[in-house]
Parts: structure tokens; C-alpha cells; sequence
């Protein structure tokens, strides 16, 4: 690839981005920053979850990576972090592609359920507002939607639109 491209991500905890992530990584074959490794591993390393080590680290290697001027897929989700990170891609002169996530509540409620996210599931209305405040603001900047109805073929619309868009094979 020769132009710098990040894809990201735009919805709730446990919306599928990983999934979408690592498939994506495997067809494309770029490499993937996940923000949930990281947060495991402050946690493994502290022996308890430290919110703010956590944003140090991500941070830190996220504008690592981004100065690296590497193409990637970004595996977090972007709601309250885009003007950052927007900065930060928009100063390395990479295109961004976004994948917003638009999962109605009932599908996300379902989701958690079955993955045992019962934290994520005390707050799940903060994380649809959290992305609906994104769609309003920066809704312009997505590239492609995930619905309920398009969900079950998410990991191929996706491989397709980004194909689709960078002419790539």
C-alpha cells in the first residue's frame, strides 16, 4: 500500500469491531492495534485496572504507530477519541476510513449477554450515547455503516467497501 491508511472503528463496547479488526487484518494484511490488549496488560501488569495508565499507554503508542506513518486497522473505538486521533492522522497525512457500527439496543443487549459482558451491559445507554454524539458531530466523516439489518454480513461488507474504495484486490 502506498498512500498511509488507518482504518478505524465507530460504536459501542462488544459491536464487533475485533472481529471485523482481524478479518479485515488477515485479508489485507495489515497490522492491527487493539486497544483491549493494552488494557489487559495494564491490568495484568498493576495487578488492577488503572484508567489513567491505560490512556498513558494507548496514547503513547498510538502516536507511535501514527508517526510511524504504517498503514493499520485501529481496533478501539473512535467515539471519544476522534479529534485526537484525527489530529494526529490528519499531521502524518494518512486516509482515514471509518466503520461506524450503527447496532440498534436490543442487538447490543443480546450481544453482551451471550459474551458476558454484564459491566458493559450496567452501561449501555451511556455507550449509545456516547456514539450517537459522535454520528451527530462527525457522522459526515464515516465511510460505511453497520446496521442490524447488514450485521450478520459484516465482515465481508466491510472487506468490500474498503476494497471498493482503495482499489485494492
Amino acid at each position: 500500500m502506498k498512500q498511509n491508511l488507518c482504518i478505524l472503528f465507530a460504536g459501542p463496547t462488544g459491536s464487533s469491531k475485533t472481529p471485523i479488526a482481524t478479518y479485515l487484518s488477515w485479508n489485507l494484511g495489515l497490522p492491527v492495534f487493539n486497544n483491549d490488549a493494552i488494557r489487559s496488560e495494564v491490568a495484568e501488569d498493576l495487578g488492577v485496572f488503572d484508567q489513567a495508565v491505560f490512556e498513558a499507554r494507548r496514547d503513547a503508542r498510538s502516536k507511535q504507530l501514527i508517526f510511524s506513518s504504517k498503514s493499520f486497522i485501529y481496533d478501539a473505538s473512535i467515539d471519544r477519541e476522534w479529534l485526537k486521533l484525527d489530529g494526529w492522522l490528519r499531521s502524518n497525512n494518512y486516509t482515514v476510513y471509518i466503520i461506524s457500527l450503527d447496532l440498534s439496543r436490543s442487538l447490543l443487549e443480546k450481544m453482551y449477554i451471550v459474551k458476558e459482558y454484564d459491566e458493559s451491559l450496567t452501561m449501555l445507554d451511556r455507550l449509545i450515547e456516547d456514539h450517537s454524539c459522535f454520528l451527530s458531530n462527525y457522522g459526515d466523516k464515516v465511510n460505511f455503516h453497520i446496521t442490524d439489518k447488514t450485521f450478520g454480513d459484516r465482515l465481508d461488507l466491510s472487506l468490500s467497501a474498503v476494497r471498493s474504495m482503495f482499489g485494492l484486490a
